[in-house]
């Protein structure tokens, strides 16, 4: 397994987001048949088809254990790890029991831990912010449009202008989406202006 502490999961920056760091997601475990007491198998991450870092795992009844090498920060040696992480259930509205993370440190009841550290943590712990909450109004406007393009199957490229309407969407659906990707656009442009002094 690769040495923790080294890639892009674990770089250390003034404000961490989510996005940044490695993660478990016990959903994800849960839908690839993972969370079934004896499995047993490894995790692995990759940024722009590069493995960034892989631990194993084992599953007993009521917690999951990692096994993993970590590097910390500023030495060319790694240490085995052991993590022990415990299991705790609610019960569903329709009937059923759904599978928490509790915390190794605060408790909490999570879906997902992320290994920034030496240990994997809920994001609260590692004090994680969403990339979300560091856009300024501009990368809102722009992630907005983009999102309402890809709804309406269209370029996206920014400029380029939407068109055609996608098969089945009702008239009024499709021309109010593309009144609010052509708001966006000119409030991110007015927002620019504003910020480089130029009157329009």
């Amino acid at each position: 397994m690769g040495g923790w502490g080294s890639g892009r999961g674990n770089s250390y920056s003034k404000k961490k987001t989510t996005e940044s760091q490695h993660r478990i997601d016990i959903r994800w475990l849960k839908n690839h048949g993972c969370l079934n007491p004896g499995s047993i198998g490894s995790l692995s991450w990759s940024y722009r088809g590069e493995q960034t870092g892989s631990i194993g795992y084992r599953m007993e009844a009521n917690r999951l254990i990692l096994n993993y090498r970590h590097r910390p920060h500023g030495v060319d040696w790694e240490q085995e790890v052991e993590q022990a992480i415990t299991f705790d259930r609610t019960t569903c509205n329709y009937g059923g029991q759904r599978r928490w993370f509790l915390c190794p440190r605060c408790w909490k009841r999570v879906a997902v831990l992320y290994g920034v550290e030496k240990f994997f943590l809920c994001r609260h712990c590692y004090r994680l912010t969403y990339g979300s909450q560091q856009e300024g109004a501009v990368d809102r406007m722009m992630r907005k449009q983009r999102k309402i393009r890809e709804r309406l199957h269209a370029s996206q490229i920014l400029v380029d202008p939407i068109l055609f309407k996608p098969k089945g969407m009702h008239q009024k659906t499709f021309d109010r989406l593309r009144e609010d990707a052509d708001y966006a656009s000119k409030l991110s442009s007015l927002i620019i202006c504003q910020r480089l002094g130029i009157k329009i």
